[in-house]
């Protein structure tokens, strides 16, 4: 098992997510945007290339089965601000004890098409590999596609949408044939975006 909790010995990779997760231009949206909350936590390992880890729904939840998100959910009365219900929900979905994980920083709030708002955290896991232990229920698989992985153009593509008349591409994301689309791959593209920026890399366009 390896253990980064020693800074002066981390990859630099992981020093790069440090400041990528530092240096971004959080994008808040007005408390009443939104008829939920919700805060997801975009989780990653510490290796010399980080992974990402993303959960594949189980096909017995209500919503969405079968399709890639992070760890998160809606917040309840008990949280007292949406990190903590990003920090309970990697807990009850994937294993992932609070302790375990340093938060770099809040990232760009979300409003989902279903009308959630979203507020995602970053946050670095002190060991790797992790004893993840799923909610069989809820989480069918977890993935964690590396960086480096994501950040290849040729995993990368983008998707045709028309609304009311005006034609967007969105951004999204494969993996060992698994597809990583919608809010999930809009919010991983932020994160990702401020990465490719710090290392002088392209930021993908639809081609």
């Amino acid at each position: 098992m390896t253990d980064y909790v020693d800074r002066e010995h981390e990859p630099a990779a992981i020093r790069e997510v440090r400041q990528a997760a530092a240096r971004h231009d959080i994008q808040m949206l007005p408390p009443d945007i939104g008829r939920w909350r919700a805060a997801v936590l975009i989780g990653l390992l510490p290796y010399d290339d980080p992974e990402v880890i993303l959960t594949v729904r189980s096909q017995e939840v209500e919503h969405h089965k079968g399709e890639i998100s992070f760890p998160g959910g809606a917040l309840d009365s008990a949280d007292e601000h949406p990190m903590a219900a990003a920090l309970r929900e990697a807990d009850e979905e994937v294993g992932l004890r609070a302790e375990h994980v340093e938060v770099l920083g809040e990232q760009s709030h979300y409003r989902t098409m279903s009308n959630f708002h979203v507020t995602p955290y970053v946050g670095l896991i002190d060991r790797a590999p992790y004893p993840f232990r799923p909610l069989a229920i809820e989480v069918g698989e977890i993935i964690t596609p590396s960086l480096s992985h994501l950040l290849d153009p040729s995993n990368i593509a983008f998707e045709r949408r028309e609304r009311e008349g005006e034609v967007f591409h969105m951004r999204e994301y494969w993996y060992e044939g698994h597809r990583i689309f919608g809010a999930t791959a809009t919010m991983l593209g932020r994160f990702l975006d401020d990465l490719s920026r710090l290392r002088g890399l392209p930021i993908p366009e639809p081609g």
